[in-house]
């Protein structure tokens, strides 16, 4: 569908031969209403399957008046058409926060919003989404009675769309969708799909049919699959906006990703991806993502469900461990649990295993830091949001595992012969272009030969913390991957705002150095598939803003903005502010608005007390005017600490605004 047609989207021809489906029916109480598939004071979702097999889901927000959402999902079947209608004298208009606006010409009945057009999508038995494509357009109709479109339904597709209704005019959400600000309207990253999301139609990519995917079709299989992960992504960035904007679009939004993930909850406990393989495998990672989103959920409103959803995760978590020689170990993945899950996965996706029985680990456990780190981050802010203490001594014994494990050195003087030739093959390109011959040959030789066998040296002497500062991921597996320094990073970070007394300060800073002294932001900065660190790194600095005022995090968080914005990527969603990990909700202050979208902000305030980062992305001076701002008034430095007047921000540059209290 191109966008000539999509702006025409409701407008149909409609045949004796063909099934309408009118939108006032979808969300209509007197129609037949299904079953309910979830229902609390905040959220209620049913499902209602027709004659044909159509399957509708209605979202409803009890304590919201006239705003639902429906996901129409149309079966396989031979070709068909298909036509959506509204009946009324309505008129169809682009929304400026994306998709469509269907308004009646009265404004005294409720309208509608598309976010995104209609797809063709297919599945596999396990819900991965295996093709998608565009749907095409059959006929078109205007008339005084009503508006609608006709489509082109093919064999072997199912047919998605999703619809919004509010109440009529005027309506705050109407004027959400019409005049976002600015901030609104800017790109978030969500490195779960690695991919940009421009809300509030973005998150559509996302919510496929009433269940959170990745925008991507990942690697290995290349197909879309459910991804917690950009699930906090979205629940932290919508929540950002809410607090930000005051707009209660955002919170339903944020309520609609929440339950979701519920709804994907297995019996289990767990969440169940399927990445990899068609075992439905389940990453802990993802696992984790949820339980975050669902801590922060039951803190905003402590609703039964989430509670009920939120203890069947911890549960299923505490049993995804590894009892090692140093302590419990939460693994990275359930392929992890037996040497047979392994061995399909090797078979599925071709990708080689080494059983090994360093430090006295099972022999599937790849012993990956960033996961069991933030595997105790989670469960002890489970503890915390829930009084829940059964987990306790699991937890002792995984901080136990941690400590050990980063305090490891051994062969010192070999690991710092290993890491000078790795160093050389991470300088950037230019960089590495002036390097005499010699060296050029041991750099070649580091990324052919070295790197594919670093897992055998770790295996005999392990150690994760390397000289120089650098902290690798894993101690087991075959593949080399520095772009996971970040993530070391951000989960260290984490884990020292958990538990101070274990805040691993040198590593933490040993680790900040290596990146801005040894160009490394340069060589994420080279490739599209190493970018992501660099999100991942200001969402490390913005972690490390938050535990103190140290000002060399904030220049480098200033600088990392930059590069992302000069990458074409968008920001990480915490820098909103919205992380409740991060920032408790009573403590919480919005992020202000700045009129010029060419304008950035990190709301880094703390305990009650305000702190922006604002950065000029542009190559001109630009004035810092607010489109919202709620904040006391700040006192204003530059970057070398000097007060300035705030009226204009220097190109390409930064200044950082404190409430005069803090």
């Amino acid at each position: 569908m191109n966008m000539d047609q999509a702006e025409s989207i409701l407008l149909s021809v409609t045949g004796a031969d063909q099934h309408v489906y009118r939108l006032q029916d979808l969300f209509d109480p007197h129609v037949d209403g299904g079953i309910a598939a979830l229902s609390s004071a905040f959220f209620t979702r049913r499902r209602r399957v027709d004659a044909d097999q159509a399957e509708f889901l209605l979202d409803t927000f009890p304590d919201t008046h006239g705003a639902a959402c429906c996901f129409v999902r149309l079966p396989l079947g031979a070709a068909r058409k298909v036509s959506f209608s509204v009946r009324g004298a309505y008129r169809i208009e682009a929304a400026t926060a994306g998709g469509w606006l269907i308004l009646h010409s009265t404004g005294q009945t409720p309208g509608y919003w598309l976010p995104r057009p209609p797809i063709l999508r297919r599945l596999d038995a396990h819900g991965h989404v295996l093709a998608e494509q565009q749907v095409s357009l059959a006929g078109l109709d205007i008339g005084a009675e009503g508006l609608g479109v006709t489509l082109e339904v093919p064999f072997g597709w199912h047919l998605d769309w999703v619809f919004w209704q509010f109440a009529a005019d005027p309506s705050p959400l109407w004027s959400a969708l019409q005049h976002p600000l600015p901030l609104v309207q800017q790109h978030f990253f969500l490195w779960g799909s690695k991919a940009n999301v421009q809300l509030p139609a973005g998150a559509y990519h996302y919510l496929l049919h009433g269940q959170v995917y990745t925008d991507a079709f990942v690697w290995p299989r290349r197909w879309k699959f459910h991804s917690e992960l950009d699930a906090h992504g979205l629940y932290v960035a919508l929540d950002g906006l809410e607090s930000a904007t005051g707009v209660v679009l955002y919170r339903l939004l944020k309520r609609q990703v929440l339950y979701s993930v519920i709804a994907q909850q297995a019996e289990d406990g767990g969440w169940h991806q399927g990445e990899w393989t068609d075992l439905m495998e389940s990453h802990y990672r993802l696992h984790n993502a949820a339980m975050l989103m669902l801590e922060s959920g039951l803190e905003e409103t402590g609703d039964p469900l989430v509670r009920g959803a939120l203890e069947r995760a911890a549960a299923f978590l505490a049993r995804c461990t590894d009892r090692t020689d140093i302590g419990a170990w939460f693994l990275h993945d359930s392929l992890e649990s037996s040497a047979e899950a392994m061995e399909e996965m090797r078979r599925q996706t071709r990708t080689p295993w080494i059983p090994t029985r360093t430090l006295g680990k099972s022999p599937t456990n790849k012993l990956i830091l960033n996961t069991h780190l933030d595997a105790i981050v989670t469960l002890d802010r489970y503890r915390e949001v829930t009084g829940d203490e059964r987990y306790v001594e699991l937890l002792a014994s995984a901080r136990a595992a941690t400590r050990t494990i980063l305090a490891l050195r051994p062969a010192e003087p070999l690991y710092r012969l290993l890491y000078w030739a790795i160093h050389l093959s991470l300088l950037p390109k230019a960089e590495a272009m002036r390097l005499p011959l010699p060296l050029k040959i041991v750099k070649r030789l580091t990324w052919q030969y070295l790197w594919p066998q670093m897992h055998r040296v770790k295996r005999i002497l392990p150690r994760l913390v390397m000289p120089g500062g650098l902290i690798e991921r894993h101690v087991a597996p075959l593949h080399y991957d520095i772009n996971y320094h970040p993530v070391n990073v951000m989960d260290l970070v984490r884990y020292a705002r958990r538990f101070p007394e274990e805040a691993h300060t040198d590593i933490i800073e040993q680790a900040v150095r290596v990146v801005v002294m040894r160009r490394l932001l340069d060589y994420w900065s080279e490739q599209e598939y190493r970018r992501f660190a660099l999100v991942v790194w200001a969402d490390a600095l913005y972690q490390l803003c938050s535990l103190g005022p140290d000002p060399a995090p904030r220049r480098h968080l200033a600088d990392a903005i930059l590069r992302i914005e000069d990458a074409g990527m968008g920001l990480p969603p915490s820098l909103l502010g919205g992380d409740g990990e991060v920032v408790g909700r009573s403590a919480r202050l919005p992020c202000p608005a700045p009129a010029d979208a060419r304008l950035r902000v990190a709301n880094l305030s703390q305990a009650g007390r305000a702190e922006i980062l604002v950065v000029n992305t542009a190559a001109e001076a630009l004035p810092l005017a607010w489109a919202r701002m709620e904040l006391p008034t700040l006192i204003w430095t530059d970057p070398d600490g000097r007060a300035v007047d705030a009226a204009m921000i220097p190109a390409r540059g930064w200044i950082l605004g404190r409430e005069a209290s803090a």
